[in-house]
C-alpha cells in the first residue's frame, strides 16, 4: 500500500504543468523529496526482492538436481523377483529386446534369494524373503525404479521326491509354505520399499504378482460370471482366494508409491509351466477334457504377459488390480480340442472328475475341475494391444517359443 500511494503522488507530481509546480510551498517541496525518497526507496526494495527471489529459484534447482542425482537420467532400473523362473526368463528377454523404458536405456537388476546364488552388486542384488524385517537393505534400491516381484512357491506340486507328480499335493506343510513364499516374502520386500521410498527423489514402483484365484473356482458353464478389477472378492471361497486376498493386501499395507497387482492367468509356454507338463501327454495322444470341459480357462501366452508387465510399468495409470489374461475367455473343452488340433493328436481321453478329485484332492477341485471367467478390459483400455488375443493365438505362439526366448 505504502508503495503504490508513494507512486501515485511520484506520478501526479511528475504530471503537472511547470507553472502549477511554481505555486507550491517550501512545506509542500518537502513532501515532493519526500515522496521521491520513498520511491526510490521502495524501487531499492523490488530490486532486492528480485535479486531474492532469483536466489531462492536457483536454490531450488539445485536442490531438486541433487535430489534426481541418486537416479540417473538415462537409465530405467528394473529389479525382478523370480528371474529365473518362466515368467522371470520371459521377462527379461522382452525388456532386453525392447532395449528402452519410458524413453531411457533399460537395465534389470535379479534379485536373488540369499544362499541361492552370488549376487554381484550391480545386475543382481541378493534379497531374503523368509525374514520378518526388510527384505532387502533399502539402501541398495536408490537407483531402482521398478521392482517386479514374481517369485513364489509352485501351487500345483506337492513336498518330497514325487512332489513333482502334484499327488494330492496341499498339505497343510505345503499350504503354509505357499502362504509364506507369497505373503512373508511381499511384506519384507514392500517394507523395503517403503523405506527406500522416504529418501528425497526416490519415487519406486512396486508391481507384484497375484492371480485369478482370487475370484474363487465357480467359473463353470454358460451362467458363469465374467469378473474384472472392479469386482468385491472380501467373500469368494477357496484356497487360493484366501492366499491371493493375503497376498494383494501385504503389498497394498506395506508398500507405498504406485502398486499394481497383476493378476496373471495360465501362463502357456511348452518352456514351463502347466503346458510343460500338458504337452508330453497330449503329444503321445493321451489329452482329453478335463471333468466337464465347461470350466473357464484364463490364460495368457508367456510373450503377451512380459508385453503386458512392461506396458504396466511404462503406464502410470494403471494401478491396483490388473487382470493379466488373454481378453477371449476359453473353457477347458476349448483348449483341449484346440492344443490336438495345433499338434494333429487326437484329444478322445477325457480325465473324469471323480478321478481327479481322487488324484489330486483340494488342488484338483479348485485348478483342475474350477475355473474363473476373467475380463481384461483394464489393461485392453490402457493401450495394450494383445499379440495373442486367442486361445489358438497363444498355443500357437507357445509352440514356438524356442524362438522367443
Amino acid at each position: 500500500m505504502q508503495y503504490l500511494i508513494s507512486m501515485s503522488c511520484y506520478l501526479a507530481l511528475a504530471s503537472m504543468p511547470a507553472r502549477s509546480m511554481a505555486a507550491f510551498t517550501p512545506a509542500a517541496k518537502r513532501n515532493v523529496a519526500t515522496s521521491r525518497l520513498l520511491a526510490a526507496t521502495t524501487t531499492d526494495s523490488i530490486k532486492q526482492n528480485n535479486f531474492l527471489e532469483g536466489m531462492k529459484n536457483m536454490f531450488s534447482s539445485m536442490a531438486a538436481a541433487g535430489l534426481d542425482a541418486g537416479k540417473s537420467s538415462d537409465v530405467y532400473t528394473v529389479a525382478v523377483t523370480g528371474s529365473s523362473g518362466l515368467v522371470g526368463r520371459a521377462l527379461l528377454n522382452e525388456i532386453q529386446s525392447k532395449g528402452m523404458i519410458k524413453g531411457k536405456q533399460a537395465k534389470v537388476i535379479k534379485l536373488i534369494r540369499e544362499g541361492k546364488g552370488s549376487a554381484d552388486g550391480d545386475s543382481s542384488l541378493a534379497w531374503n524373503p523368509n525374514t520378518d524385517d526388510m527384505a532387502i537393505d533399502p539402501a541398495l534400491l536408490a537407483d531402482v525404479d521398478a521392482v517386479v516381484h514374481i517369485a513364489g512357491e509352485n501351487v500345483s506340486t506337492g513336498l518330497g521326491p514325487l512332489g513333482f507328480l502334484g499327488i494330492r499335493p496341499w498339505t497343510d506343510e505345503k499350504k503354509s509354505e505357499i502362504l509364506d513364499s507369497r505373503v512373508k516374502s511381499t511384506k519384507a520386500l514392500a517394507a523395503a520399499i517403503r523405506e527406500a521410498n522416504k529418501s528425497p527423489g526416490s519415487k519406486i514402483d512396486f508391481l507384484c504378482a497375484s492371480g485369478p484365484g482370487i475370484y474363487g473356482y465357480d467359473g463353470v458353464g454358460a451362467s458363469a460370471p465374467l469378473w474384472d478389477e472392479s469386482a468385491d472378492t472380501s467373500g469368494t471361497t477357496g484356497f487360493l482366494a484366501e492366499i491371493s486376498r493375503e497376498w494383494e493386501r501385504a503389498a497394498m499395507e506395506k508398500a507405498n508409491g504406485r502398486v499394481v497387482l497383476m493378476r496373471f492367468g495360465v501362463v502357456l509356454s511348452k518352456m514351463g509351466g502347466a503346458l510343460a507338463k500338458l504337452y508330453p501327454i497330449f503329444f503321445v495322444g493321451g489329452g482329453g477334457n478335463v471333468g466337464s470341459g465347461e470350466q473357464f480357462f484364463p490364460f495368457i501366452s508367456a510373450r503377451d504377459l512380459a508385453r503386458s508387465i512392461v506396458h504396466t510399468i511404462e503406464t502410470p495409470q494403471l494401478k491396483g488390480p490388473v487382470n493379466m489374461v488373454a481378453p477371449t475367455p476359453c473353457t477347458n473343452a476349448e483348449f483341449t480340442s484346440t492344443f490336438g488340433s495345433l499338434i494333429s493328436r487326437p484329444t478322445i481321453l477325457p480325465l473324469p472328475g471323480f478321478a481327479v478329485s481322487a488324484l489330486f484332492g483340494q488342488m484338483g477341485e479348485e485348478m483342475l475341475l474350477g475355473g474363473q471367467k476373467v475380463s481384461a478390459s483394464k489393461l485392453v483400455e490402457s493401450g495394450f494391444e494383445f499379440q495373442h488375443d486367442t486361445i489358438e493365438k497363444a498355443l500357437k505362439s507357445a509352440i514356438d517359443e524356442e524362438k522367443d526366448i
